[in-house]
């Protein structure tokens, strides 16, 4: 009978330490680098997938070339008009009666407004190109977020599955110790109660796995995507954090800012063309009249050709008034725009930097604190149970803390790489 009561045990402490050496490899890893750069380079994949194939960036794209092809159509002058007319009664004249007339036209705006107009064509490019340089820092934030939140939804199953199989093997033994009346009913009550709570865990992770599969399929436009690679671990390169260069480093490069500055400038060329509109245009043409035959006239048959010159008489000065005002409303517009843009950027950039020091210092406390403590506390009351000094509860706990600890330093890691991810589209770089 004893050696019946022997083996369930030594299965348990075969089992228990080597949980417990998967935890202390798992301690140690925390501290390593990742071998080789395998986890970015399939991150760095995934992310020129979408960028290639979404549909989001390709749009962007298209119009900021369409706007692109604009800026020599607004350089170039007015198509020339061609005019015809046909006399219904003849002119008599000293050539000849005068029976049609052909004209051809060429408008000619007043000198500037060309020139403004394909300035603020280039400007309207210019925001164009920088809308699509969002929108590719946006995808590849959410990329990185979503490959992230899988990253940390594997670990987290990983996490809980060995929690599971400890817990079962537990149950194994105090089922042992049940039979030899070494141990009392509620400790495989409680046994049971923790292997349907892990069970249930699992299968809730399970489930949260496909959403966010489908969520990566839409980013990447790939729905023959069958799962996501992860690697089995990620760490994160904690630096400092200097606060000013951040800052100008956003204000030199940020997307949303640099579109406020081109729109600025091309409200300030709108003031400018529409006061350039008080100006005349110019119109130059000629005119060639058909004429007829006439007997006796040394002209006979002769077609007359006549230079035109006409100018627009821009005299609407309310219409013209109302003009200059909309434009100068509208650069104060932007101006006022570009300001709140950048209060509200300062703002989400103070709020990275606390996510990067906040997480920063949990992964510090995780990893050389409490996930090495939580090991030494869980060998101690290992101990303690198998001395019967404990009941199984106390063991449990014990275990549930360490996996605690363990889930929130993977949190602490995606948390701080997210972080990077977020200032990276604030400062306009491209990790």
């Amino acid at each position: 009978m004893a050696n019946k009561v022997e083996n369930p045990k030594r299965r348990f402490m075969k089992s228990f330490h080597y949980t417990i050496n998967n935890c202390i490899m798992l301690c140690m890893s925390l501290c390593s680098c990742l071998v080789g750069q395998q986890p970015i380079e399939i991150l760095d994949q995934y992310i020129q997938t979408a960028l290639d194939n979404n549909s989001a960036v390709k749009h962007s794209f298209s119009v900021w070339k369409s706007e692109e092809s604009k800026i020599a159509t607004a350089k170039g002058l007015p198509n020339p008009t061609v005019s015809f007319g046909y006399f219904l009664e003849n002119v008599e004249t000293a050539a000849g009666p005068q029976e049609y007339k052909i004209g051809l036209n060429q408008k000619i705006p007043f000198f500037g407004k060309r020139t403004h107009t394909s300035r603020i064509q280039s400007a309207q490019s210019k925001k164009a190109y920088y809308l699509y340089q969002k929108r590719q820092l946006v995808i590849i934030d959410k990329v990185r977020s979503t490959w992230l939140d899988t990253y940390y939804l594997s670990k987290l199953t990983d996490l809980t599955q060995q929690n599971f199989d400890l817990v079962k093997n537990w149950d194994s033994v105090i089922r042992s110790k049940y039979i030899t009346s070494r141990t009392s009913h509620p400790d495989l009550v409680k046994t049971q109660i923790e292997l349907i709570q892990l069970e249930d865990d699992l299968r809730s992770l399970e489930n949260r796995k496909k959403p966010i599969l489908e969520k990566f399929r839409s980013l990447l436009n790939q729905d023959s995507l069958a799962e996501i690679v992860v690697p089995d671990s990620l760490t994160a390169v904690v630096s400092p954090i200097e606060r000013e260069i951040l800052i100008q480093k956003m204000e030199k490069s940020n997307s949303d800012l640099k579109m406020a500055e081109v729109e600025i400038e091309k409200r300030k060329l709108q003031v400018k063309l529409s006061k350039l509109n008080r100006m005349p245009d110019v119109a130059i043409g000629v005119e060639k009249i058909g004429t007829g035959e006439k007997v006796g006239s040394p002209f006979s048959g002769k077609d007359p050709l006549v230079a035109k010159v006409s100018l627009d008489l821009p005299i609407w000065f309310g219409k013209n008034k109302s003009t200059i005002q909309s434009a100068s409303y509208g650069k104060n517009a932007a101006e006022d725009h570009f300001n709140t843009t950048r209060n509200e950027l300062e703002v989400q950039l103070e709020k990275v930097i606390y996510d990067l020091e906040e997480s920063s210092r949990q992964i510090q406390l995780y990893r050389d604190l409490l996930i090495p403590k939580g090991l030494e506390s869980l060998g101690v009351t290992e101990i303690a149970y198998r001395t019967d000094k404990i009941d199984f509860i106390a063991l449990v706990d014990a275990q549930r803390r360490l996996l605690q600890f363990q889930m929130k330093y993977e949190k602490a890691v995606v948390d701080y790489l997210k972080a990077q991810s977020r200032l990276s589209l604030l400062t306009g770089e491209l990790l």
